[in-house]
């Protein structure tokens, strides 16, 4: 017990392992753009893509769900979740600190550290690199542990040091696993949560990515807010879409092309002076795309000759179209949001709704 507390303690934030479906697998957390994510094997959730159970690595450790966003192409066998739930605080570090290349750090010979759940906390088992090709790397027990890489191992994370090098894909056996690079893990990730990337998961065509959409007439809504008014906007709907004033009233969607130029929609709090939490929703997998980069700048004027701007620091909207940013009360008069980008850099871009409180 010393030494699996000690080998805790020993890793960094930037490893954070989860247990996935009450020990089933596990899963590592990453961070982008103010959210939490969870990177898995795909058959550990299987045809489920909402509502997959998380833990931490002990007893009454935080946990949450996870919602399913992309499935990795071809057999990767890769998950990536949205994080929601206790779990979001105690996320891990972004996503890009994944290691780029992996050299002698999982070159055949080379002794790791697994990382995985076992009856409810998390041990640490030292397995040797057998082989190693440029995507998936075969592991072994080191000499004087127990043969026994089953049940529960997939999804668990071998480290070099405090550097997370491979994830547990199959065990082959109770002597042997096969596992992802981390290199090609990041690589796989990097088609969503990189800047630039061409997957649009708002595509309903896109065949790299499944995204866990509502069924018709079951998407939920957003709760009513505080009356709103439209008071601009820089961007007019395509045909068939409606402008913010009608998505306000609830008769539609506002679906609208962003350029490179960003788009802004100002509104007014007509009977408060006063917020707490701005709620935004994007329908996904409609054939428009999900906003991603969002910007939120309030002002406490009342007079437009003397604006009093306050920009907010604000999380990306996640892949499945939520945005949540709540902040302790200010005033504010008006709300203006901005919409700097889109989930796979595709147009035109959808919002659903706004909601204010």
């Amino acid at each position: 017990m010393l030494f699996l507390l000690a080998w805790t303690l020993a890793v960094p934030a930037q490893g954070r392992v989860v247990t996935v479906e009450e020990g089933s697998g596990a899963g590592l957390l990453v961070h982008q753009g103010g959210n939490c994510y969870v990177i898995l094997p795909t058959h550990l959730h299987r045809r489920s893509m909402d509502g997959i159970r998380l833990g931490s690595e002990s007893a009454g450790g935080p946990i949450g769900t996870a919602r399913i966003v992309h499935v990795a192409p071809d057999a990767s066998d890769i998950s990536l979740g949205v994080v929601r739930g206790g779990l979001e605080a105690a996320c891990g570090d972004v996503w890009s600190g994944l290691p780029r290349a992996l050299g002698d750090q999982i070159r055949p010979g080379t002794e790791l550290m697994l990382r995985r759940p076992r009856q409810r906390v998390f041990e640490g088992r030292r397995l040797v690199v057998h082989s190693s090709g440029p995507d998936l790397v075969r592991l072994m027990p080191a000499a004087g542990e127990r043969a026994d890489l089953f049940g529960g191992t997939s999804g668990a994370v071998a480290f070099f040091g405090p550097t997370p090098v491979a994830m547990i894909l199959q065990a082959d056996g109770a002597a042997e696993a096969l596992a992802i690079r981390m290199d090609t893990l990041r690589a796989l990730v990097r088609q969503v949560l990189g800047e630039g990337t061409t997957t649009g998961l708002g595509d309903t065509g896109s065949t790299t990515a499944r995204v866990a959409v509502p069924p018709p007439g079951d998407a939920v809504s957003l709760p009513p807010g505080d009356p709103l008014e439209a008071v601009q906007w820089s961007a007019h709907p395509v045909d068939g879409a409606v402008d913010p004033v009608a998505m306000l009233e609830g008769d539609g969607a506002w679906v609208f092309h962003l350029g490179e130029a960003p788009v802004h929609l100002t509104l007014r709090l007509s009977e408060t002076d006063r917020l707490s939490r701005i709620r935004l929703r994007s329908a996904p997998g409609t054939g428009a795309a999900v906003p991603r980069r969002i910007g939120i700048v309030t002002d406490s004027s009342t007079d437009p000759a003397r604006p009093r701007p306050s920009q907010i620091p604000a999380p990306e909207m996640t892949p499945d179209g939520e945005f949540e940013l709540r902040l302790g009360e200010r005033f504010a008069h008006t709300v203006t949001i901005t919409i700097e980008s889109s989930w796979g850099g595709g147009s035109p871009v959808r919002l659903d709704e706004v909601s204010i409180d």
